[in-house]
């Protein structure tokens, strides 16, 4: 009976590394199907505000109204609501709200702050603020958050990453004359929030009629995941 050859530790580690270079060479190699890092998770964008979806009995207010969208938000976003109501009077916190849908990729999804345009969130001027997040997984932009008619947090600087969850951005502006912009752009106190996906395009709610009541943090749309293919539109 022949004797059992051994291979030492590190002549083990060698062998192995040599076998993956000739299965790689040879086209053979397939990396495991299950490594975390193969595809970005869904992740998600939460309302801001206590307030509603757009404002009761106007539909040009939602997404599905065909809202405009901020022509200065840079690059430009996939969809537009107006987030009013119960909760967004003037000086209500503005917060920003990121996750994964799986808490397992928490670490790996970060928000850093990427435009600010102060007094000049409308076409043609004034309009508040606009405050612009790109959402990132392990460290790639794949979305975008944008805020407007706030009176941005006077610290925020662009570049800066702040957290994810809970962050206050600003306040819900309180504008009168000039400053408004204008009836096509603020029409009371609220907040105009836009989402965009870098790939594809990012999806609005699951169902949310106009003026339906919102809690901060609730789900407004995905800006990753495998269902946002084609063109924006509500969320499966």
């Amino acid at each position: 009976m022949m004797g059992t050859f051994r291979v030492p530790r590190s002549g083990s580690r060698l062998l192995a590394s040599v076998a993956v270079a000739v299965m790689m060479l040879a086209g053979l190699y397939v990396a495991s199907p299950d490594r975390a890092d193969a595809a970005v998770p869904a992740i998600w964008v939460g309302s801001p505000v206590n307030g509603t979806w757009g404002v009761a009995g106007d539909g040009s207010t939602t997404p599905a109204g065909g809202h405009h969208k901020l022509v200065k938000a840079s690059p430009q976003n996939d969809w537009a609501v107006d987030l009013s109501g119960t909760g967004t009077g003037t000086g209500a916190p503005v917060r920003l709200y990121v996750a994964p849908s799986n808490s397992a990729y928490n670490n790996r999804v970060t928000t850093r702050i990427s435009q600010i345009i102060d007094n000049s969130a409308c076409r043609l001027g004034g309009g508040g603020d606009l405050v612009t997040v790109t959402i990132r997984f392990d460290g790639a932009v794949v979305g975008q958050a944008t805020y407007a008619h706030i009176d941005r947090t006077a610290s925020l600087r662009v570049g800066q990453t702040v957290s994810r969850w809970g962050t206050q951005l600003g306040t819900v502006s309180a504008l009168g004359g000039s400053a408004t912009g204008g009836s096509n752009c603020w029409t009371g106190p609220h907040v105009h929030a836009e989402l965009r996906a870098s790939t594809n395009y990012s999806c609005w709610n699951r169902g949310y009629r106009t003026g339906q009541a919102l809690s901060r943090s609730n789900f407004i749309g995905f800006v990753t995941g495998p269902a946002l293919a084609g063109t924006a539109r509500p969320c499966p």
